[in-house]
């Protein structure tokens, strides 16, 4: 059995959930994988067979999209040129992360195609969300990669057709202590913006990762640092608290070590703000933007004591098991014969 392996890689949250998924399929059948998207510095330890550039988004300073640079990096004709290159029809079977090359080739050749991220997870009605969604948000979060089947990864099991977040081995090998400083990750936020909040608390040590600097500086008690895999694993083990966006990865990874998190949702990004609404309702402290004037908040967040009682299972084998299982009877269903 061949199948395609689909990753988006704009953020790091979907490469980091797929390391062990895709090592777990591995021992099931033969996997090739595909990436696209851009702005990531997380690197797979396997080989891509397909490097593609796909669509992605770019990070602003302010707390959201930096629409003009998304706009001009994203090309509609090289995306149909990478579209058609897929040779999807050599597979019997495509997993896809957000990823909309494999999806829609598949959907294209009508291959049996599967969708296995978080943003799958907001397509059920059962998933608790906002009220302030624009329906435009919705409808783009189904269709942009539609698939056959749907498997969500999520905080919480609202029905069998979720999962908990894939923690990936790296993490769960580490034995988490508590010292005496907080790491920030809020990459659609500027150095100076995320400096000048953070300067409102000279008792506190920060240890800030940044995708705006290339080289690691120190103003005051804010350490900034550019991101590493290693570097942040570390701070992360270590730290007291965690303040970053409501991308899934990051938070999942803060809440299986028991850090006590504070998260900002990009603004417009639907999944980020679906995120934080489940979050809050967990005990997780929510703001909607850094800046100075949320001080308090934060201060108030820095005095509690309070951590999430959440706790991840490793799912990662019954997540295969029951996408192997649902191809089998996906076609059984239908009386129609296995593809070879």
């Amino acid at each position: 059995m061949k199948i395609l392996y689909g990753i988006q890689c704009t953020g790091n949250g979907h490469i980091t959930r797929s390391i062990d998924l895709v090592k777990e399929l591995k021992k099931h059948a033969e996997v090739d994988v595909l990436t696209s998207g851009s702005h990531s510095e997380v690197s797979l330890p396997f080989a891509v067979k397909f490097p593609l550039k796909g669509l992605s988004y770019y990070f602003g300073k302010h707390g959201s999209f930096d629409l003009l640079k998304t706009a001009f990096r994203n090309n509609a004709v090289r995306f149909l040129r990478e579209l058609r290159s897929v040779p999807v029809g050599e597979y019997n079977m495509v997993i896809s992360d957000f990823e909309p090359l494999t999806a829609w080739s598949a959907k294209r050749k009508t291959i049996y195609s599967v969708s296995l991220s978080n943003q799958a997870s907001l397509t059920y009605k059962d998933v608790p969300k906002p009220s302030a969604i624009r329906p435009l948000s919705k409808w783009f979060i189904r269709s942009f990669c539609g698939t056959n089947q749907r498997y969500g990864l999520f905080y919480k099991k609202y029905n069998n057709s979720l999962f908990y977040p894939p923690i990936r081995e790296e993490v769960r090998s580490l034995k988490p202590s508590v010292e005496n400083y907080n790491v920030v990750y809020l990459p659609f936020y500027g150095d100076n913006r995320i400096l000048e909040t953070l300067s409102l608390f000279p008792k506190e040590h920060w240890v800030v990762f940044s995708k705006h600097t290339k080289h690691a500086y120190q103003q005051h008690n804010v350490e900034v640092l550019p991101i590493s895999n290693d570097a942040f694993l570390h701070a992360l083990q270590n730290c007291k608290g965690v303040i970053s966006s409501a991308g899934f990865g990051t938070t999942s990874e803060a809440l299986y070590l028991k850090k006590k998190l504070l998260v900002i949702p990009m603004k417009n990004q639907y999944e980020q703000q679906c995120n934080a609404y489940a979050l809050e309702q967990f005990g997780v402290t929510r703001l909607s933007t850094l800046r100075p004037t949320v001080a308090e908040s934060i201060q108030t967040w820095l005095d509690s004591e309070t951590v999430p009682d959440v706790a991840f299972e490793n799912e990662n084998r019954k997540i295969v098991h029951r996408i192997l299982t649902d191809y089998i009877s996906y076609f059984e269903t239908r009386r129609t014969k296995l593809p070879e």
